[in-house]
């Protein structure tokens, strides 16, 4: 008898918990909806995501929120080093509340177990502007300087798998690559919104950024450090599945970088800078987005 109390107690506990749980969750997402949208933004598969795979045993679906910065580094593409902006300096540290001088010179063998943690600020995400501009302009420069070596000296393979990787790197750019980029960061919201005021093309919300030094120069100098964003993910609710269960129907949910976007989704920030999708549709075949 006394194990059957327990259990019934023991579900009763786990259905309070749940419950409130629920509750919790539904109250955020009512304030964060609750009145005008902060932004709205509309993005297509490149910049939104598909998972390679969806396991059966979760029915749930979430788009990824794929984003990039523009690195010191002219000769890649952002990503291998997409955490460290070229813009994300140590006066912008500062500004972010980081004293560089608390902490260890780049020469302390202790510099990892002293750094400052994370904190979470305001990013701004600029879409199609002039940061993705600069990155089709450095894949058209790095094709054409690899197109002029492998020509001098055409019997040289290495040369040719250069000019052939570049050629490649521009072709992903024109049509596969994000043009979403983190361009900014604050701790003032209104500051960030008044400066980058189109709210279809900037969008801002909540980031972690770090303090880390450069090792590999001499000067050991400090940068910013972008661990990732609050909410990187985007949950597919049932009205606008249909899309995404055709093409999962289909076999193939990752992005083909070789071909155009298929779908573009309207997404709202609220008023906690979290987002949700109003709207999805399917693109015509071959279109250019």
């Amino acid at each position: 008898m006394k194990i059957l109390v327990t259990s019934r107690a023991l579900f009763a506990l786990v259905f309070v918990i749940l419950a409130a749980t629920n509750i919790v969750v539904l109250s955020g997402v009512a304030a964060n909806r609750s009145g005008e949208p902060e932004a709205q933004i509309i993005l297509t598969e490149r910049e939104l995501r598909l998972p390679y795979q969806v396991h059966e045993e979760n029915s749930g679906l979430a788009l990824q929120l794929a984003w990039r910065v523009l690195g010191k580094d002219e000769d890649d593409n952002g990503y291998p080093g997409w955490m460290s902006p070229v813009w994300f300096s140590a006066e912008k540290l500062a500004e972010l509340g980081f004293t560089i001088n608390e902490y260890p010179s780049a020469n302390d063998d202790t510099i990892f177990s002293k750094q400052p943690v994370p904190k979470e600020v305001f990013i701004v995400l600029e879409y199609d502007g002039e940061s993705y501009r600069a990155a089709v302009m450095r894949a058209e420069a790095a094709r054409a300087r690899e197109e002029g070596l492998y020509k001098s000296n055409p019997g040289e393979q290495r040369l040719r798998d250069d000019f052939d990787s570049a050629e490649k790197r521009l072709e992903r750019e024109c049509i596969a690559e994000t043009r979403l980029f983190a361009i900014d960061a604050g701790l003032d919201l209104g500051v960030l919104r008044e400066k980058y005021g189109d709210q279809t093309h900037y969008v801002i919300t909540k980031g972690l950024v770090e303090l880390r030094y450069d090792r590999g120069t001499d000067k050991k100098e400090v940068h910013g450090y972008i661990s990732g964003l609050s909410v990187a993910s985007i949950h597919v609710p049932l009205e606008h599945r249909e899309i995404f269960d055709a093409m999962q129907a289909k076999g193939g949910l990752a992005l083909d970088e070789s071909g155009s976007p298929r779908y573009e989704v309207k997404l709202a920030y609220g008023n906690r800078l979290e987002p949700w999708i109003i709207s999805a549709k399917l693109l015509d075949d071959g279109g250019s987005q």
